[in-house]
């Protein structure tokens, strides 16, 4: 059984006359510990098939046609509680922006806790101790001092590790990263990376990751799935997609990725030139 399939699934928005269609009849599956990557324009629907998945998408959302599969129940089916039990708990999500998604009247121990208030028993020390601990596997520095600063004292990448801190304090089984690389810089973005490779190798962490940047999908996905108008267009192997693109839109794609080295050549011209 996969840990999430999604079956035919349609998305619209049903606060315009007629109603707008943001998602036609995708189709993917997710392994358990699989990293799988979306990859599309702004306005492909890349965002709000991920947020369909956690019942996120806002009252005037309707999913008229498909099914949403996790761990073989449907999620489009389940009653408000069930669903929220699940989300947090089983499947957890982090932002691009993590300056808009944190609150800022919590401390940061309030919020990495928080879930472990809803969704467990685990007694104010014990959800502290956990906490610190989530922290520490995320690499920031010195949990214990942060843990009672609020998010306008950190840094941007900092704020980044909180909300994955937060996203995985109750260990689920799926990740969703929507964009949570592109408002950092690319040092820090590399380390967010990095840090995301290594919890899905060590605790097996299934991730869907969500970009508009095809080089982070290469770096970090096995496999893809690429969305243009609300489609998805192709989807499989990563290094079969990049080698072997069969869709023209996806030619495209690939080929407004910079060159590394025409880059470096024009950028040599333009200080020789006086320009840069």
């Amino acid at each position: 059984m996969a840990l999430l399939e999604i079956k035919n699934l349609a998305i619209e928005f049903h606060d315009t006359v007629p109603p707008t269609k943001i998602v036609e009849d995708i189709s993917f599956c997710m392994e358990e510990g699989e990293i799988l990557g979306i990859v599309g324009e702004s306005g492909s629907g890349k965002t709000q098939t991920a947020l369909s998945v956690m019942g996120l998408l806002g009252e005037h959302a309707r999913m008229p046609r498909g099914e949403i599969l996790f761990q073989g129940r449907n999620i489009l089916k389940m009653p408000k509680e069930e669903l929220r039990s699940i989300r947090g708990k089983e499947i957890g999500i982090v932002f691009q922006e993590p300056m808009t998604s944190l609150n800022p009247v919590m401390t940061i121990g309030e919020q990495v806790e928080e879930a472990m208030g809803i969704h467990s028993p685990y007694s104010a020390k014990e959800r502290k101790a956990r906490a610190l601990a989530m922290m520490k596997n995320v690499e920031l520095p010195n949990p214990e001092l942060l843990y009672g600063k609020y998010p306008h004292q950190l840094s941007g990448g900092m704020r980044q590790r909180v909300m994955i801190a937060a996203a995985l304090v109750m260990e689920p089984k799926l990740l969703i990263a929507d964009e949570p690389t592109t408002a950092l810089d690319v040092t820090i973005q590399a380390q967010i990376l990095k840090l995301l490779q290594r919890i899905n190798k060590e605790q097996g962490t299934a991730i869907l990751f969500i970009s508009h940047d095809l080089g982070v999908i290469r770096h970090l996905c096995s496999r893809v799935i690429v969305m243009n108008r609300g489609e998805a267009v192709e989807q499989g192997n990563v290094q079969d997609i990049f080698e072997h693109p069969s869709m023209e839109y996806t030619r495209k794609l690939l080929a407004a990725i910079p060159n590394r080295r025409t880059s470096l050549r024009k950028r040599a011209a333009k200080q020789e030139r006086g320009e840069g």
